[in-house]
């Protein structure tokens, strides 16, 4: 069993439908206090990637491997 607060959480909603185009939306995510840099999500067409900061190599997922983890 886990121990302590977790680290890693993350809240975001949107309301409204976004377009998605070739270049995707980039957010840039900060510490819970804002002064630490994480890294960056690139949402686009083919999926997400992941790339920490000072990371070499981003962490791709798509959206067909997405939907096959969130079911189970």
């Amino acid at each position: 069993m886990a121990k302590g607060k977790p680290i890693k959480w993350i809240t975001a909603a949107i309301v409204e439908p976004v377009p998605l185009g070739k270049r995707g939306i980039k957010i840039v995510v900060w510490d819970k206090w804002g002064k630490t840099r994480r890294g960056t999500a690139i949402i686009s067409v083919g999926g997400i990637r992941w790339r920490g900061y000072k990371m070499k190599n981003p962490i791709r997922i798509s959206w067909d491997q997405l939907q096959k983890f969130a079911e189970g």
